[in-house]
């Protein structure tokens, strides 16, 4: 009996120290994450080099965040659809790109700047369009549908 007792001890005390030991996040991180991202699901951590990268779900969005290891947001990707970009984007677009629909929206992020890269398509035609900041429009990509 004793021996059950001890080696059960020792298996979980074993199994905690893998379990700390294979935890990619820095503390620092893991907290700012969490006061800021309270309802994110299917959260995934990686760690490259001490920068820490978390994948996850919020909202129906899927979203990048990486962060330094004193927890610092370094940048954020974030894909959704139309309903999701600002207003102002949203009254723009339809304005200046009336005959094509939105297919998807991938927003970067990078400090204080936000560009959204829109990609639009109609029958014959794709379009990736950027818009930063300053909401100037730049069409950066454009490909006939085969």
């Amino acid at each position: 009996m004793k021996k059950s007792i001890l080696f059960a001890c020792v298996l979980l005390i074993t199994a905690s120290s893998f379990a700390n030991a294979n935890n990619p996040v820095s503390e620092k991180a893991l907290k700012a994450f969490k006061a800021t991202f309270k309802d994110a699901e299917n959260v995934v951590w990686t760690d490259a080099e001490n920068i820490y990268t978390v994948k996850f779900v919020q909202q129906g969005v899927k979203t990048f965040v990486k962060y330094d290891e004193d927890g610092n947001f370094i940048s954020s990707r974030r894909y959704y659809f139309a309903d999701k970009l600002p207003l102002d984007i949203q009254c723009t677009l339809k304005k200046k790109f009336a005959s094509k629909t939105v297919f998807g929206v991938t927003e970067y992020t990078l400090g204080d700047e936000v560009n959204y890269y829109i990609k639009l398509e109609d029958a014959t035609t794709w379009e990736t369009v950027k818009i930063d900041n300053a909401r100037n429009i730049e069409v950066t990509e454009k490909y006939k549908k085969i």
